[in-house]
């Protein structure tokens, strides 16, 4: 990974463990409209974006209220209480000390900006693609990932698309470009990958020159 010049991040689940509270106000929304359904079942919905998640419960249940009524827990919520995985600020600055360009592509929406602005990460990117980018389209669709590649200056060698989910990888599989999988107890899935980390310090040490890096 010492080669890579465009790392292109993910942000739930990837960045932030953000998914208790996504899974929490779809849970009491449901709750709200008498269907008791479990944080796994929800989180299966949620992998690919909220929006599935509430077009597929709106329809099992009927329940054409739902969107209204997750919206009112989602802006209530304290999204600000959500941490960054435990080494992310350090190898973001290990990256942009090294050369390297961070950016990120991602489903949700602009309220990812008061997120990263709480943790004091927002200097560490280049660009965030988010759903009001004039360039978005959902993943895995790799036209965001071509486009950040053509304007920084990446190849199919020297970019990286990082993520939990198997939508993350696939958006990079099919712009052509390298994959690194994180691995995270909320999304146990084993997609085909160059880099497979469970935790920040695994992907600090694909940074490290060789002389550096501990086994």
């Amino acid at each position: 990974m010492k080669d890579i010049k465009l790392f292109i991040w993910d942000f739930d689940g990837t960045l932030m463990d953000t998914y208790p509270n996504l899974t929490g106000y779809m849970r009491r929304a449901l709750l709200d409209l008498g269907h008791d359904v479990s944080n796994v079942e929800i989180l299966e919905q949620m992998l690919d974006n909220v929006g599935q998640a509430v077009k597929y419960f709106t329809e099992k249940f009927d329940l054409p209220q739902l969107s209204e009524q997750y919206d009112l827990y989602y802006k209530a919520g304290r999204d600000d209480l959500a941490e960054l995985f435990p080494g992310v600020q350090a190898v973001l600055k290990r990256i942009n000390a090294m050369g390297g360009i961070n950016l990120i592509y991602t489903n949700r929406g602009d309220s990812i900006y008061p997120m990263l602005e709480h943790t004091g990460i927002t200097a560490e990117f280049q660009e965030i693609v988010n759903t009001t980018h004039p360039r978005f389209q959902w993943k895995p669709a790799p036209d965001s990932i071509l486009y950040l590649m053509e304007k920084y200056g990446g190849t199919p060698d020297n970019t990286v698309m990082i993520g939990d989910r198997v939508c993350d990888l696939e958006s990079g599989w099919n712009a052509g470009c390298k994959t690194c999988h994180l691995l995270t107890p909320s999304v146990p899935q084993y997609p085909p990958c160059d880099w497979r980390i469970c935790n920040f310090e695994q992907m600090m040490q694909l940074l490290l020159p060789s002389d550096e890096a501990t086994s």
